[in-house]
């Protein structure tokens, strides 16, 4: 009985030490890493001389009420010279989330409130193509981590903004579905 107090303990213990990926801070550095090509690969955008429009998405699920609200004030700010800051939808449906997938980023951001994740996409500076994973990276804050972005080359914007796509993010993932996707049974020799 005592081996397996003491077992218990320890696992007790090490489950304490488990942490969301999301809380805190994280360095520009670490973030840039993430999404780092493997080592050996070559980009074949990164000496693009063409200037690209990035869109990047992140969780702010782990962010403060403070934080939020700073983020918030922030693109309404933003919002007054450059467009709306919406709040596509609240909680966890599935029509709030493709509202939010279906909305194209601006300079004053796009919120989802969400119970998790709650995501936040923004149009961020134009510039070089190797230059633009660092600018997203270098936009977190604490609690917030960048999760996907999008370049869009500048001469393909209309009318100053990002292109929206000729599907919804519904058509896509019922058109997704049905592609013949391999069983794992057929993988294995």
């Amino acid at each position: 009985m005592g081996r397996t107090m003491i077992a218990a303990l320890i696992a007790v213990g090490m489950l304490t030490g488990c942490t969301d990926w999301r809380e805190g801070s994280e360095t520009v550095e670490a973030c840039v890493e993430r999404f780092a090509l493997k080592k050996g690969a070559v980009h074949p955008l990164a000496d693009d001389p063409g200037q690209w429009v990035p869109s990047y998405t992140f969780d702010v699920t782990k962010m403060g009420a403070e934080n939020l609200r700073d983020l918030i004030n922030a693109s309404d700010a933003k919002a007054r010279t450059a467009g709306s800051g919406i709040i596509a939808g609240e909680g966890s449906d599935i029509k709030a989330r493709e509202a939010f997938e279906d909305t194209p980023a601006s300079e004053a951001g796009v919120l989802l409130i969400a119970e998790d994740p709650a995501l936040f996409k923004v149009r961020g500076k134009p510039g070089l193509h190797r230059e633009l994973i660092r600018q997203g990276c270098e936009g977190q804050r604490a609690g917030m981590r960048l999760i996907s972005y999008r370049f869009t080359r500048e001469d393909q914007l209309v009318d100053g903004e990002l292109p929206r796509s000729d599907f919804t993010s519904a058509e896509m993932r019922k058109l997704e579905q049905q592609f013949d996707r391999p069983k794992i049974k057929d993988l294995i020799p």
